[in-house]
């Protein structure tokens, strides 16, 4: 894909907002509840994610992020795989649970890294407006400033 996907852009198929508007909120904070960024937070907290945070997909080889440009979006991968690299050199791999778009969108300016939808993507999505006002929430930023520094990554060319 030549251009950089911005969902903002697109439309969103009308199944999918209607899926987004009859699932319960419950059912959304569940699932987050169950993701390592999210897993032991108060249910107060995983309402409030899931109430700012909708699903949606990425289609296979989208840029989800450029290095050096700014970030629009926070993804939070429930589906499917991406292939994070900096200065063109692959750096690992990023699947169900792991958040994309984060470091741009906290500390401001561009992304360090490009990532590239491996595979048809399922996420949990959230603009700029959205991300601030879920980072406002101190156990929620704590939980994605932490989420920057990779714990288990899975490395990409040995």
């Amino acid at each position: 894909m030549e251009a950089v996907h911005d969902p903002d852009q697109s439309s969103v198929s009308w199944v999918a907002r209607l899926v987004e508007v009859l699932q319960p909120l419950s059912l959304r904070a569940d699932r987050l509840a169950g993701m390592e960024l999210f897993a032991g937070l108060r249910w107060s907290d995983l309402e409030f994610a899931a109430g700012l945070l909708y699903e949606t997909e990425v289609e296979r080889g989208t840029r989800m992020t450029v290095q050096g440009r700014p970030s629009s979006r926070l993804w939070l991968i429930t589906q499917g795989e991406a292939l994070v690299s900096a200065n063109a050199r692959p750096l690992r791999v990023v699947g169900y649970g792991d958040a994309v778009g984060t470091a741009a969108l906290l500390k401001g300016g561009g992304s360090p890294e490009t990532t590239i939808a491996l595979s048809a993507i399922h996420a949990f999505t959230t603009g700029q407006e959205q991300f601030r006002e879920l980072a406002s929430r101190p156990s929620i930023r704590a939980r994605l400033i932490a989420s920057l520094s990779p714990r288990r990554p899975r490395r990409v060319g040995g």
